[in-house]
């Protein structure tokens, strides 16, 4: 297997993403909240993982219902992403720096 993926802007946006939840994002919420954090952490992830597993499939079938997964794990964490803002876990800025890139990221998948 190579790495041909990891050249696409997709896929950098992905890494994104994980840098963002997991650097900026997660060590905001407090330990407390263990369920959110794991939350977070798998739905983020699951972006990545669903993506690769589709790329290397050997079917362009298989590509696009691993988008769809991948598609609908970026939903997941734009709604975390946005119930972090609500609750004022993350700044107002940090919120709109990664909802765009989130939306961005959502029609690179489509």
């Amino acid at each position: 297997m190579g790495a041909k993926h990891k050249g696409m802007v997709v896929w950098k946006n992905i890494e994104e993403i994980l840098d963002y939840v997991f650097e900026k994002v997660i060590p905001c919420i407090s330990k407390k909240n263990y369920s959110l954090i794991d939350q977070m952490k798998r739905a983020a992830t699951s972006i990545g993982a669903n993506f690769i597993e589709g790329y290397y499939s050997n079917s362009t079938r298989e590509f696009i219902k691993f988008l769809g997964y991948s598609r609908r794990s970026l939903a997941e964490n734009e709604f975390w992403i946005e119930h972090c803002g609500r609750t004022r876990s993350i700044s107002n800025a940090l919120l709109l720096e990664l909802k765009d890139l989130l939306i961005r990221t959502g029609y690179l998948l489509d």
